[in-house]
Protein backbone atom coordinates (compact mmCIF):
# COMPACT_ATOMS: atom_id res chain seq x y z
CA UNK A 1 0.00 0.00 0.00
CA UNK A 2 1.17 3.55 -1.23
CA UNK A 3 1.75 6.59 1.14
CA UNK A 4 -0.96 8.14 -0.27
CA UNK A 5 -3.26 5.13 0.53
CA UNK A 6 -1.70 4.88 3.74
CA UNK A 7 -2.73 8.85 4.72
CA UNK A 8 -6.42 8.31 3.60
CA UNK A 9 -7.08 5.04 5.77
CA UNK A 10 -7.83 6.94 8.78
CA UNK A 11 -10.22 8.62 6.87
CA UNK A 12 -11.78 5.84 5.38
CA UNK A 13 -11.89 4.16 8.28
CA UNK A 14 -13.51 7.20 10.66
CA UNK A 15 -16.60 7.19 8.37
CA UNK A 16 -16.54 3.82 8.13
CA UNK A 17 -16.89 3.39 12.31
CA UNK A 18 -19.36 6.56 12.01
CA UNK A 19 -21.45 4.65 10.15
CA UNK A 20 -21.50 1.05 12.00
CA UNK A 21 -23.06 3.09 14.91
CA UNK A 22 -25.10 5.26 12.75
CA UNK A 23 -27.12 1.62 11.86
CA UNK A 24 -27.01 0.32 15.76
CA UNK A 25 -30.42 1.68 16.64
CA UNK A 26 -31.85 -0.05 13.22
CA UNK A 27 -30.27 -3.34 14.57
CA UNK A 28 -31.91 -2.87 18.05
CA UNK A 29 -35.19 -2.01 16.74
CA UNK A 30 -35.20 -5.43 14.25
CA UNK A 31 -33.80 -7.76 17.04
CA UNK A 32 -37.14 -6.95 18.64
CA UNK A 33 -35.42 -8.50 21.87
CA UNK A 34 -36.03 -6.55 24.87
CA UNK A 35 -33.31 -3.18 25.98
CA UNK A 36 -31.07 -5.39 28.47
CA UNK A 37 -30.90 -8.54 26.59
CA UNK A 38 -29.62 -6.19 23.60
CA UNK A 39 -27.29 -4.52 25.31
CA UNK A 40 -25.86 -8.20 26.65
CA UNK A 41 -25.47 -9.63 24.00
CA UNK A 42 -23.66 -6.48 21.89
CA UNK A 43 -21.62 -6.37 24.46
CA UNK A 44 -21.28 -10.18 24.75
CA UNK A 45 -20.23 -10.57 21.21
CA UNK A 46 -17.75 -8.15 21.09
CA UNK A 47 -15.89 -9.01 24.25
CA UNK A 48 -15.72 -12.92 22.92
CA UNK A 49 -14.57 -11.13 19.37
CA UNK A 50 -11.68 -9.26 21.55
CA UNK A 51 -10.45 -11.63 24.07
CA UNK A 52 -7.49 -13.47 21.78
CA UNK A 53 -6.42 -10.49 19.97
CA UNK A 54 -5.88 -9.05 24.45
CA UNK A 55 -4.12 -12.42 25.26
CA UNK A 56 -1.85 -11.84 22.47
CA UNK A 57 -1.01 -8.01 22.05
CA UNK A 58 -0.88 -7.47 25.81
CA UNK A 59 2.21 -5.51 26.64
CA UNK A 60 1.71 -5.36 30.31
CA UNK A 61 -0.22 -6.27 33.08
CA UNK A 62 -2.45 -3.27 34.30
CA UNK A 63 -2.77 -2.22 38.14
CA UNK A 64 -5.48 -2.92 40.31
CA UNK A 65 -6.47 0.55 40.11
CA UNK A 66 -6.60 0.70 36.29
CA UNK A 67 -8.33 -2.33 36.29
CA UNK A 68 -11.13 -1.16 38.84
CA UNK A 69 -11.66 2.16 36.75
CA UNK A 70 -12.09 0.10 33.99
CA UNK A 71 -14.91 -2.31 35.51
CA UNK A 72 -16.59 0.52 37.03
CA UNK A 73 -16.89 2.18 33.43
CA UNK A 74 -17.95 -0.98 31.90
CA UNK A 75 -20.62 -0.82 35.00
CA UNK A 76 -21.45 2.50 33.49
CA UNK A 77 -21.34 2.49 30.09
CA UNK A 78 -23.68 -1.05 30.39
CA UNK A 79 -26.36 1.41 32.10
CA UNK A 80 -26.10 3.46 29.57
CA UNK A 81 -26.69 0.68 27.14
CA UNK A 82 -29.44 -0.19 28.60
CA UNK A 83 -31.37 3.13 28.92
CA UNK A 84 -30.58 4.13 25.56
CA UNK A 85 -31.21 0.86 24.00
CA UNK A 86 -34.87 0.66 25.62
CA UNK A 87 -35.45 4.65 24.34
CA UNK A 88 -34.63 3.44 20.75
CA UNK A 89 -37.64 0.31 21.29
CA UNK A 90 -40.00 2.64 22.84
CA UNK A 91 -39.59 5.73 21.23
CA UNK A 92 -37.53 5.47 18.09
CA UNK A 93 -34.20 5.26 16.03
CA UNK A 94 -33.15 9.19 15.77
CA UNK A 95 -33.80 10.79 19.02
CA UNK A 96 -32.30 9.14 21.52
CA UNK A 97 -28.78 8.86 19.43
CA UNK A 98 -28.97 12.59 19.47
CA UNK A 99 -29.96 13.06 23.18
CA UNK A 100 -27.30 10.80 24.52
CA UNK A 101 -24.79 13.19 22.74
CA UNK A 102 -25.17 15.36 25.70
CA UNK A 103 -22.91 13.48 27.34
CA UNK A 104 -20.32 15.98 26.53
CA UNK A 105 -22.83 18.50 28.69
CA UNK A 106 -22.56 16.25 31.74
CA UNK A 107 -18.71 15.62 31.08
CA UNK A 108 -17.81 19.06 31.16
CA UNK A 109 -19.12 19.55 34.15
CA UNK A 110 -18.30 16.63 35.57
CA UNK A 111 -14.51 17.16 34.36
CA UNK A 112 -14.65 20.82 35.88
CA UNK A 113 -15.42 19.53 38.90
CA UNK A 114 -13.17 16.42 39.30
CA UNK A 115 -10.17 17.59 37.11
CA UNK A 116 -10.65 21.05 37.60
CA UNK A 117 -10.70 21.82 34.09
CA UNK A 118 -11.22 25.53 32.97
CA UNK A 119 -14.90 25.88 30.64
CA UNK A 120 -15.08 29.33 28.48
CA UNK A 121 -18.43 31.03 27.93
CA UNK A 122 -18.05 29.55 24.50
CA UNK A 123 -18.21 26.08 25.59
CA UNK A 124 -21.48 27.01 27.62
CA UNK A 125 -22.85 28.88 25.18
CA UNK A 126 -23.03 25.87 22.74
CA UNK A 127 -24.24 23.42 25.63
CA UNK A 128 -27.00 26.16 26.32
CA UNK A 129 -27.90 25.92 22.57
CA UNK A 130 -27.80 21.99 22.39
CA UNK A 131 -30.34 21.75 25.15
CA UNK A 132 -32.84 24.46 24.02
CA UNK A 133 -32.85 22.10 20.64
CA UNK A 134 -33.42 19.10 22.96
CA UNK A 135 -36.28 21.33 24.46
CA UNK A 136 -37.80 22.30 21.31
CA UNK A 137 -37.74 18.29 20.19
CA UNK A 138 -39.67 17.50 23.25
CA UNK A 139 -41.77 20.07 22.95
CA UNK A 140 -42.14 23.30 25.17
CA UNK A 141 -45.69 22.41 26.15
CA UNK A 142 -44.79 18.90 26.68
CA UNK A 143 -42.37 20.25 29.29
CA UNK A 144 -44.71 22.70 31.02
CA UNK A 145 -47.05 20.13 31.58
CA UNK A 146 -44.49 17.35 32.37
CA UNK A 147 -45.92 15.17 29.57
CA UNK A 148 -42.26 14.08 28.63
CA UNK A 149 -42.08 11.23 26.45
CA UNK A 150 -40.46 7.91 28.37
CA UNK A 151 -37.50 7.79 25.44
CA UNK A 152 -36.35 10.52 26.25
CA UNK A 153 -36.31 10.75 29.97
CA UNK A 154 -34.43 7.12 29.30
CA UNK A 155 -32.24 8.86 26.39
CA UNK A 156 -30.84 11.93 29.15
CA UNK A 157 -30.47 9.33 31.76
CA UNK A 158 -27.96 7.07 29.12
CA UNK A 159 -26.15 10.26 28.02
CA UNK A 160 -25.62 10.69 32.06
CA UNK A 161 -24.20 7.86 32.50
CA UNK A 162 -22.02 8.05 29.35
CA UNK A 163 -20.99 10.98 30.66
CA UNK A 164 -19.95 8.94 33.80
CA UNK A 165 -18.16 6.10 31.60
CA UNK A 166 -16.41 8.72 29.86
CA UNK A 167 -15.40 10.31 33.23
CA UNK A 168 -14.32 7.24 35.16
CA UNK A 169 -11.85 5.82 32.30
CA UNK A 170 -10.14 9.20 31.37
CA UNK A 171 -6.66 8.70 32.87
CA UNK A 172 -6.69 4.69 32.77
CA UNK A 173 -6.74 5.25 28.73
CA UNK A 174 -3.66 7.89 28.93
CA UNK A 175 -1.87 5.15 30.68
CA UNK A 176 -2.51 1.83 29.19
CA UNK A 177 -3.80 0.25 25.50
CA UNK A 178 -6.63 0.91 23.81
CA UNK A 179 -6.74 -2.92 23.41
CA UNK A 180 -6.54 -3.54 27.84
CA UNK A 181 -8.87 -0.73 28.77
CA UNK A 182 -11.39 -2.28 26.30
CA UNK A 183 -11.10 -5.57 27.57
CA UNK A 184 -11.66 -4.99 31.01
CA UNK A 185 -14.75 -2.21 30.11
CA UNK A 186 -16.33 -4.89 28.21
CA UNK A 187 -15.76 -7.28 30.79
CA UNK A 188 -17.35 -4.93 33.44
CA UNK A 189 -19.82 -4.25 30.75
CA UNK A 190 -21.02 -7.76 30.20
CA UNK A 191 -21.15 -9.08 33.78
CA UNK A 192 -23.57 -5.87 35.22
CA UNK A 193 -25.78 -7.03 32.11
CA UNK A 194 -25.31 -10.29 32.83
CA UNK A 195 -26.75 -10.02 36.31
CA UNK A 196 -28.98 -7.38 35.15
CA UNK A 197 -30.33 -9.96 32.70
CA UNK A 198 -30.95 -12.32 36.01
CA UNK A 199 -32.30 -10.19 38.51
CA UNK A 200 -35.07 -8.96 35.87
CA UNK A 201 -35.91 -11.93 34.60
CA UNK A 202 -34.64 -10.73 30.68
CA UNK A 203 -34.42 -13.30 28.56
CA UNK A 204 -31.23 -14.53 27.49
CA UNK A 205 -32.08 -17.46 24.81
CA UNK A 206 -35.11 -18.67 22.76
CA UNK A 207 -34.97 -16.14 20.29
CA UNK A 208 -35.61 -16.34 17.01
CA UNK A 209 -32.78 -17.13 14.02
CA UNK A 210 -33.22 -12.99 12.45
CA UNK A 211 -32.53 -11.89 16.45
CA UNK A 212 -29.65 -13.74 16.89
CA UNK A 213 -28.39 -12.31 13.47
CA UNK A 214 -29.28 -9.08 14.50
CA UNK A 215 -27.86 -9.25 18.01
CA UNK A 216 -24.59 -10.57 16.22
CA UNK A 217 -24.48 -7.82 14.22
CA UNK A 218 -24.74 -5.43 16.73
CA UNK A 219 -22.17 -6.84 18.55
CA UNK A 220 -19.52 -7.14 15.68
CA UNK A 221 -20.50 -4.41 13.51
CA UNK A 222 -21.15 -1.75 15.83
CA UNK A 223 -19.56 -2.63 18.99
CA UNK A 224 -16.31 -4.05 17.50
CA UNK A 225 -16.34 -2.30 13.66
CA UNK A 226 -17.49 1.11 14.95
CA UNK A 227 -15.27 1.17 18.33
CA UNK A 228 -12.14 0.31 16.91
CA UNK A 229 -12.39 2.23 13.52
CA UNK A 230 -12.88 5.22 15.54
CA UNK A 231 -9.92 4.84 17.67
CA UNK A 232 -7.81 3.59 15.04
CA UNK A 233 -8.37 7.06 13.27
CA UNK A 234 -7.57 9.15 16.53
CA UNK A 235 -4.02 8.10 16.46
CA UNK A 236 -3.95 9.85 13.08
CA UNK A 237 -6.52 12.31 13.02
CA UNK A 238 -7.03 15.31 15.54
CA UNK A 239 -9.48 14.14 18.32
CA UNK A 240 -11.35 17.39 17.98
CA UNK A 241 -12.07 16.64 14.21
CA UNK A 242 -13.34 13.28 15.57
CA UNK A 243 -15.40 14.69 17.64
CA UNK A 244 -17.26 16.69 15.52
CA UNK A 245 -17.31 14.17 12.97
CA UNK A 246 -18.55 11.66 15.08
CA UNK A 247 -21.64 14.06 15.57
CA UNK A 248 -22.91 13.54 11.98
CA UNK A 249 -24.29 9.85 13.29
CA UNK A 250 -27.54 11.36 14.30
CA UNK A 251 -27.49 12.86 10.76
CA UNK A 252 -27.30 9.69 9.19
CA UNK A 253 -29.03 7.57 11.85
CA UNK A 254 -32.27 10.09 10.64
CA UNK A 255 -31.33 9.50 7.14
CA UNK A 256 -31.55 5.83 7.46
CA UNK A 257 -34.21 5.90 9.67
CA UNK A 258 -36.66 7.37 7.04
CA UNK A 259 -35.36 5.61 4.17
CA UNK A 260 -35.58 1.66 5.77
CA UNK A 261 -37.82 2.47 8.67
CA UNK A 262 -40.36 4.98 7.35
CA UNK A 263 -40.01 7.17 10.33
CA UNK A 264 -41.57 11.07 10.16
CA UNK A 265 -40.44 14.21 11.87
CA UNK A 266 -41.81 17.95 12.18
CA UNK A 267 -40.45 20.93 11.46
CA UNK A 268 -39.96 21.74 15.02
CA UNK A 269 -37.99 17.91 15.38
CA UNK A 270 -35.47 18.98 12.29
CA UNK A 271 -34.89 22.64 14.37
CA UNK A 272 -34.45 21.18 17.13
CA UNK A 273 -32.39 18.53 15.93
CA UNK A 274 -29.95 21.11 13.93
CA UNK A 275 -29.61 23.45 17.37
CA UNK A 276 -28.45 20.48 19.30
CA UNK A 277 -25.60 19.47 16.69
CA UNK A 278 -24.67 23.16 16.32
CA UNK A 279 -24.67 23.71 20.04
CA UNK A 280 -22.17 20.70 20.40
CA UNK A 281 -20.24 21.64 17.36
CA UNK A 282 -20.23 25.28 18.94
CA UNK A 283 -19.02 23.57 22.68
CA UNK A 284 -16.24 21.17 20.82
CA UNK A 285 -14.75 23.67 18.67
CA UNK A 286 -13.95 26.53 21.75
CA UNK A 287 -13.90 24.74 24.54
CA UNK A 288 -10.28 25.71 25.77
CA UNK A 289 -10.38 29.83 24.56
CA UNK A 290 -11.06 29.44 21.04
CA UNK A 291 -8.44 26.04 20.63
CA UNK A 292 -8.89 22.82 19.63
CA UNK A 293 -10.18 20.74 22.73
CA UNK A 294 -8.13 18.31 24.29
CA UNK A 295 -10.69 15.13 24.17
CA UNK A 296 -11.61 13.69 27.70
CA UNK A 297 -12.43 10.29 25.65
CA UNK A 298 -11.43 8.82 22.59
CA UNK A 299 -15.06 7.39 22.28
CA UNK A 300 -17.67 10.04 23.89
CA UNK A 301 -19.94 8.72 21.28
CA UNK A 302 -19.91 5.29 20.53
CA UNK A 303 -23.79 4.23 20.22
Amino acid sequence: MNERKLKKLPWILLFFGIVCISISAFFVKKASVNGISVSFYRVFFAALFILPFYIRVKSKDMNLKGICLSLLGGMFFAFELVFWNTAVIVSNTTFPTLIVNLSSVWVGIGAMILFREKLNRFHWTGNIIAILGVAMIIGINNILHMKIDTGFVFSIIASIFLALYVLSVKEVRQKNSTIQVVFFTFLGCTITLLICCIATGSALYGFSLPSWAYLLCLGLITQVGGYFSINYALGYIDSSTVSILTLLQPILTAVFAVIVLNEVFTVYHIIGGVLVLAGLVIALLFKNNGHHMKSISKTDNIQ
